[in-house]
């Protein structure tokens, strides 16, 4: 997996409500690209973030949901604050509902550590 150099900028951090542990994963890696285990994933810089939650239809649909990457295809990666529990996980970018989210893990470096172990 590559990550990106460089962290992303403070205007770019504040423009989302990132979870704390995503966001200081960002303010020393603004995204990264490659395999993770065998599953491919495209890790949104901060800036994208916010793009993305203006724009995809899931983002739009389920309250509360934070798209911070994709395996480059129809699978999103999020966090759902809402929820008590597994917090970070993934969704179809075509879903329907937030019963369609599988949580995945309580933090984000559990997150990486799951798809790294291809769960």
């Amino acid at each position: 997996m590559q990550l990106a150099p460089q962290g992303a900028k403070d205007s770019d951090l504040d423009a989302s409500s990132l979870p704390q542990d995503l966001r200081a994963f960002l303010a020393q890696h603004n995204g990264g690209l490659g395999m993770l285990g065998n599953r491919p994933l495209d890790l949104w810089s901060a800036a994208q973030i916010v793009q993305e939650a203006e724009s995809q239809d899931v983002s739009l649909a389920i309250p509360g949901l934070l798209l911070f990457g994709s395996d480059g295809g129809a699978e999103g990666y999020g966090y759902l604050e809402r929820l008590a529990k597994r917090k970070y996980g993934r969704i179809s970018l075509l879903a329907a509902g937030v019963h369609e989210f599988e949580g995945l893990a309580d933090s984000f470096e559990e997150f990486l550590k799951a798809l790294s172990e291809g769960r």
